[in-house]
């Protein structure tokens, strides 16, 4: 298999004094670190750290959120804090409604609490995301069971699937469409929404430069 940084088609880059840190709680094991990893190391603007599943144990929307509070506020048994989390830092938790939709809104209200904390809620799973990276109908349309219906669907309309070392280079795409067709009732995300693009609109522009030369290089 390929090396992921030669497929990224640029290099890793130190972050700058300044650079703003952006922590990513995956609900997810594979899949969506896979995603968020390509980004590593593309801009000295930010740093990005990506927080999978299996290092948490519960994963659930309250597992995300009591293991956020403490990796930053010490609130854990340990009392450890594993990031200094400053003025204008980013902190997300990226979910989806398949199984845990009565359990997001104890999260959004936990996240209301706090400083630059969001979430990015998926329904009814991560590939919505991914989907609209390539193609540009509502996904609302695509009526299917459940979320592993949803990845087959997501890797059969694609040559080899989704491919997490090439395929993020189309985040913008990605951007626009999830935002073109979101919707939603009250607090709740509906069906073949996302929102995901919340999170890409906030490190878009730090990795944009980077993102589209590749996206050139890569269609020469």
């Amino acid at each position: 298999m390929p090396m992921i940084l030669t497929d990224r088609l640029f290099e890793r880059k130190e972050p700058d004094r300044d650079a703003t840190l952006c922590i990513i709680y995956c609900e997810g094991s594979k899949r969506e670190p896979q995603y968020f990893k390509y980004f590593e190391g593309l801009s000295s603007r930010i740093i990005l750290e990506v927080v999978e599943a299996e290092s948490q144990g519960d994963n659930s929307p309250s597992g995300l959120y009591q293991q956020a509070c403490s990796d930053i506020e010490g609130s854990g048994p340990d009392s450890l804090v594993k990031y200094e989390v400053g003025e204008g830092d980013q902190v997300w938790f990226v979910i989806y409604t398949d199984m845990w939709g009565s359990h997001i809104p104890l999260l959004r209200l936990g996240c209301a609490g706090k400083t630059n904390w969001h979430v990015a809620q998926s329904n009814p799973c991560f590939e919505v995301w991914l989907y609209y990276h390539l193609f540009v109908e509502d996904a609302a349309s695509v009526v299917l069971a459940d979320c592993t219906t949803w990845k087959n669907h997501v890797n059969a309309m694609l040559p080899g699937g989704f491919d997490s070392r090439k395929h993020p280079i189309y985040i913008s795409d990605a951007i626009a469409n999830a935002q073109r067709y979101f919707r939603t009732a009250g607090e709740e995300v509906l069906y073949g929404s996302t929102e995901m693009f919340k999170l890409g609109k906030t490190l878009y522009p730090m990795i944009a430069s980077a993102v589209e030369r590749a996206r050139r290089i890569s269609s020469l």
